[in-house]
């Protein structure tokens, strides 16, 4: 596996918090800005898709309904 380049800018506070974290482990703020984000993309990826399968289950029928009901 190849590895990309990738340059962020982030809140003062935010680095802040990642360098004290770095401090108290020995890790580099570099590597828990990494396990974070690697930790992160599976479950955001799976609100993705389960957002999406929500998403395909509506129709202008069952919508109309939500904001009409039936009396």
């Amino acid at each position: 596996m190849t590895n990309q380049k990738l340059t962020l800018e982030i809140p003062e506070s935010l680095f802040e918090q990642l360098h004290y974290l770095a401090e108290l482990t020995g890790q580099s703020i570099e590597s828990l800005a990494l396990q974070s984000i690697t930790n992160n993309v599976p479950y955001l990826t799976e609100k993705v898709h389960n957002l999406d399968e929500l998403l395909s289950r509506v129709t202008p029928d069952n919508l109309h309904r939500e904001i009409m009901p039936l009396p």
